[in-house]
């Protein structure tokens, strides 16, 4: 339900909200407000606000108590709230080919309500990826929305969301400007106040691996009948492996270790690692198969040494923080001799970009909607009760990666959403890097009350291998 002049004093903040905004933002901000108003309704269920956290606090900052909100229905769950706040987001992003226009204009400024057949626009402009996420809200939450227009009828901002409106035949509310007021609403509005934070959200690191792709694994319906492979295997490890077959090597994070048996069938000295490996396919953490993995670990650190060539295969992108990326990165490291070669991969931040430029969506069951980027490349989703991180990097992230931990990289590649490199390994990381490290990566919780625990055995098998 829409409210154009809610009492707002009494509204409170979701402890979910990723959003942060400084100082300086927030008077850019509350200044936008004061030119402009509000332009779009706050989102609130009950006396709880889940959109519009920035503007609430511009507001607030400038003494104003009522304004535009759109109540959500008092059966939302926290999930629906939480995908809210995220994928709202997307109504701030248009494309710039929409086209969008309601015919016949206004004849005064502010807000209206106008039938959606009145709209005309682009129909196949793309970021269809957005649409189909502000389709999803609209379908079960109604025209929570707004967007911005002339006087002539000319849409300026959230276009995508009055494409949405028109799919799902909803009706638009259009805040409308007076024509004084067009081009700097266009500078002010093509402005972002604020950014995305998740430090505050709830991390779960045993959890990650439910965010990676499967390896050498079926996947479930129309999936099942073919295998999906690793491209960082398939175009970088297979073709050395085969060409350099008396090496020893470890795959580390190696999931359900599919490639890894696969590589032993045919003979290679081949290793893995997995600390939050599961039972078959279900969700329950195999605790003797990991213990026994890293005891295999220990003894191979004790008896013959650093390996020949590490891999770590799609596990960068599914690091939670940025001490996790480093903890791993250290490790791929430390389990190389010092010359020895690296393999690892993760997801390409060109990705998060390019999949907002399609005008038509493709396997939606299997995408994960648009993607919001804190500063470090991290972005999050609240999936089945919990937050699953991914990171994202660019070309020059990896190279920074390489430089901070002791690599040279020797070739990257790109395949569909993810990067794929090959490293040489240049120098040890010294043993006050080391070990943290271990201690880190190696006494992770394991589940809701256990840890691994096993960071002291594999110190002293490092010390053992140094000898």
């Amino acid at each position: 339900m829409l409210n154009l002049n809610a009492d707002i004093t009494g509204l409170r903040g979701a402890e979910y909200n990723p959003r942060r905004i400084n100082e300086d933002d927030l008077k850019a901000l509350a200044g936008s407000i004061t030119e402009l108003g509000l332009v779009k309704p706050l989102i609130v269920r009950g006396d709880l606000l889940v959109a519009g956290h920035q503007r609430t606090k511009a507001l607030r900052h400038l003494g104003i108590t009522r304004a535009a909100v759109y109540f959500l229905s008092s059966e939302t769950t926290l999930y629906d709230e939480i995908k809210f706040n995220q994928f709202h987001n997307g109504t701030d992003v248009d494309n710039g080919d929409e086209n969008a226009r309601i015919t016949g204009g206004f004849d005064k400024p502010g807000w209206h309500q106008v039938d959606i057949k009145r709209l005309t626009a682009n129909w196949r402009s793309g970021m269809s990826i957005v649409r189909e996420d502000i389709c999803s809200l609209i379908q079960r939450f109604g025209p929570w929305g707004g967007v911005v227009s002339t006087m002539s009828g000319e849409i300026i901002h959230a276009a995508q969301y009055a494409l949405a409106a028109r799919a799902k035949n909803v009706p638009l509310t259009v805040h409308v400007l007076p024509d004084d007021k067009i081009a700097r609403a266009r500078e002010l509005l093509s402005k972002q106040y604020g950014v995305f934070s998740y430090d505050k959200l709830e991390r779960k690191t045993y959890i990650q691996t439910l965010a990676q792709m499967n390896r050498l694994r079926a996947g479930e319906g129309s999936a099942a009948k073919r295998d999906q492979k690793s491209s960082l295997y398939e175009t970088l490890v297979v073709p050395f492996a085969q060409a350099n077959k008396d090496l020893r090597y470890i795959d580390f994070g190696s999931g359900h270790g599919d490639y890894a048996k696969a590589m032993r069938l045919r003979g290679f000295d081949f290793h893995d690692v997995e600390l939050f490996r599961r039972k078959g396919s279900s969700s329950t953490l195999d605790g003797t198969a990991v213990n026994l993995m890293i005891d295999k670990l220990c003894s191979d650190l004790r008896s013959r040494g650093r390996y020949d060539a590490v891999v770590c295969d799609s596990v960068m992108n599914s690091v939670d923080s940025l001490e996790a990326e480093h903890a791993v990165m250290t490790m791929i490291n430390s389990l190389c001799k010092v010359g020895g070669n690296v393999f690892f991969s993760g997801r390409t931040m060109e990705s998060v970009h390019s999949r907002l430029n399609h005008t038509k969506t493709v396997n939606t069951n299997q995408r994960r909607g648009v993607e919001f980027l804190d500063e470090h490349g991290f972005s999050a989703l609240y999936r089945n009760g919990v937050w699953f991180y991914q990171k994202f990097h660019d070309a020059k992230g990896i190279e920074k990666l390489c430089a901070d931990h002791g690599l040279a990289i020797v070739k990257r590649t790109n395949a569909g959403t993810s990067w794929q490199a090959h490293a040489k390994k240049v120098l040890h990381s010294p043993e006050g890097i080391l070990y943290p490290s271990i201690d880190f990566e190696f006494n992770l919780p394991f589940g809701e009350e256990k840890r691994i625990g096993r960071h002291e055995d594999v110190k002293a098998a490092f010390r053992a291998a140094a000898q």
